[in-house]
C-alpha cells in the first residue's frame, strides 16, 4: 500500500513539473479551444544509429466534473510531408497528391470513447489519420477521395508508420492522467506534436498540442547532414568505404 501510495505520489509531482512548463504557452491559445493543461515528460529524443523506438509519456489534466462517458484520446503526429499515390488499372494510372499528410500518426483512446463519440467527430478533433491526408484543392470534392486516404492509411499501417490503439492512459485522482504512447523504430526525424483531446458526452471539453522533436545523433546525424548537403562526397565516401570493406573481406577470404 505505501509502495503503491509512493508510486502515486511520484507520477503527480512529475506530471506537475511537465504541467507547469506548458501551462503558459497554452495560455495563449483562442478564447474558443477548450483548455486542458498538459505536458510531455520529455520534449525532445535522439535518434542514434542503434534506435529502436521510443515512448512518448503525457500528462494531462481533464476537465472536471466527469461522468462515464468522459475520457481521453491521444495521437502521436508528425512529421507532415507530401505524399504521392498512383492507382494502376486496365484504364490506366489515377494519381493523387497528398500536399499535407503525417509521416507518422499513432492514436490511442480510452475504451468507453469507442461508444460515445462519433467517427466524425474524432475527425474534426483532428484525431482520424485517414482526414490528416490533405489533397490538392482540385481533389478535395473526387468521390474516391475516401478510398484513397483509406490506402494510404492502410500503406502506411504496413509500414508500421500508422498505429491504432497505440496509446497506454492511466487515470489518477483529481482529473490527472497519464498516457504513453509508442514512437515507431522507423520513426524519421522531424518536428512533431502531441494531440490530446478529453471527450465527455461524445464532444470534445478540453485538448493540448505539444511539440516533440525527434533528432539525430552522433554518427547518425553526420551521415544524414552528409548525404542532404554534400551528396557527391557522401557518395564518393560511401564508394570508398564498400571498396574497403570488400577488399578486407577478400583478404580474409584467402587466408
Amino acid at each position: 500500500m505505501i509502495a503503491r501510495t509512493l508510486v502515486c505520489a511520484s507520477a503527480i509531482l512529475i506530471a506537475g513539473a511537465a504541467i507547469a512548463q506548458s501551462v503558459l504557452a497554452q495560455s495563449r491559445a483562442p478564447a474558443d479551444r477548450p483548455f486542458m493543461p498538459a505536458g510531455l515528460a520529455q520534449e525532445s529524443i535522439e535518434v542514434t544509429v542503434n534506435f529502436t523506438g521510443s515512448r512518448v509519456v503525457l500528462f494531462a489534466n481533464t476537465p472536471q466534473p466527469e461522468n462515464e462517458t468522459s475520457g481521453l484520446a491521444i495521437a502521436l503526429i508528425g512529421p507532415v510531408t507530401t505524399q504521392k499515390m498512383i492507382r494502376r488499372s486496365v484504364s490506366g494510372e489515377q494519381v493523387i497528391e497528398f500536399i499535407s499528410a503525417p509521416s507518422v500518426f499513432a492514436v490511442g483512446a480510452e475504451p468507453q470513447l469507442a461508444a460515445s463519440v462519433l467517427p466524425e467527430t474524432l475527425a474534426s478533433a483532428g484525431l482520424d489519420p485517414g482526414a490528416s491526408a490533405q489533397p490538392r484543392a482540385d481533389q478535395l470534392t473526387s468521390p474516391d477521395l475516401p478510398a484513397w486516404r483509406a490506402a494510404f492509411v492502410e500503406l502506411k499501417r504496413e509500414e508500421g508508420l500508422y498505429v491504432l490503439d497505440a496509446a497506454d492512459i492511466k487515470r489518477f485522482d483529481g482529473g490527472l492522467h497519464r498516457a504513453t504512447i509508442a514512437l515507431p523504430f522507423n520513426a524519421p526525424p522531424g518536428e512533431y506534436r502531441v494531440r490530446a483531446v478529453a471527450f465527455r458526452n461524445g464532444e470534445p471539453v478540453g485538448e493540448t498540442d505539444q511539440p516533440l522533436l525527434l533528432a539525430r545523433s552522433g554518427l547518425e546525424a553526420t551521415l544524414f547532414d552528409l548525404s542532404r548537403q554534400h551528396g557527391l562526397v557522401y557518395g564518393f565516401v560511401a564508394v570508398l568505404l564498400g571498396a574497403f570493406v570488400g577488399g578486407i573481406g577478400a583478404w580474409f577470404g584467402r587466408k
